[in-house]
């Protein structure tokens, strides 16, 4: 398998040595392919171009940022199917749709799938420069969402049951002397699980605690 496509799934989002991006072209146009190949190498994209879905899906793994360029026809295999088998692999990375003659229930299929745009052939230049930025732009923020919530449910595994009765009171906007009360402990014990649950979750104030438990849920 190719090296290149063995990067880290999240680690590469920080890391990669790729200024913008991967792109994965299947479409069985040679020259369609070879087209976009062009275009976007010259700002900056790793590509990876294959005319034949069955080895695409033998070959792709998750790096990331990236977005995959998806033929809608192509001899074997349709595009959304292509599509759901990498649902069924576990591949998240966003997937455009190209079609010169996609039905409307294809099209309704492939967005319901998670398909995040549609290029109609002939593919224009800044189209398809704008849909790939728009694309990859949306993985990088979901990946960022997922660190986020990974390391936030990370923090949650360092506090003891007690501490984690005591969180859900304060996110149900409970005072120290609430708490104490609940749970029948004092003013002063309530206020160190609050002390030491904000500074084992790496929160600052009870704002960084709400927002951190918005993006962790």
């Amino acid at each position: 398998m190719n090296d290149d496509l063995k990067t880290d799934l999240y680690a590469s989002v920080f890391k990669s040595n790729v200024a913008r991006g991967h792109v994965f072209i299947v479409d069985d146009d040679d020259s369609m392919r070879e087209s976009m190949r062009r275009v976007l190498v010259s700002q900056g994209y790793r590509v990876y171009v294959y005319g034949d879905p069955l080895i695409f899906l033998e070959m792709v793994t998750p790096v990331a940022p990236a977005v995959i360029l998806l033929d809608m026809r192509m001899p074997g295999m349709t595009g959304d199917e292509v599509q759901l088998k990498l649902n069924d692999l576990g591949i998240r990375i966003p997937v455009v749709f190209i079609s010169g003659e996609s039905t409307v229930q294809q099209a309704v299929s492939a967005l319901q799938n998670g398909a995040k745009h549609f290029l109609v052939k002939p593919v224009g230049r800044q189209d398809l420069l704008d849909t790939v930025d728009k694309a990859v732009q949306s993985h990088t923020s979901e990946l960022r969402l997922n660190e986020q919530k990974t390391a936030y449910e990370n923090r949650i595994l360092r506090l003891t049951p007690r501490e984690r009765e005591v969180l859900e009171l304060m996110l149900a906007a409970f005072g120290n002397q609430e708490i104490s009360q609940q749970l029948g402990i004092s003013y002063a014990t309530a206020k160190q699980y609050k002390s030491n649950i904000l500074t084992k979750l790496d929160a600052q104030s009870m704002s960084d605690l709400f927002e951190m438990m918005g993006r962790g849920r």
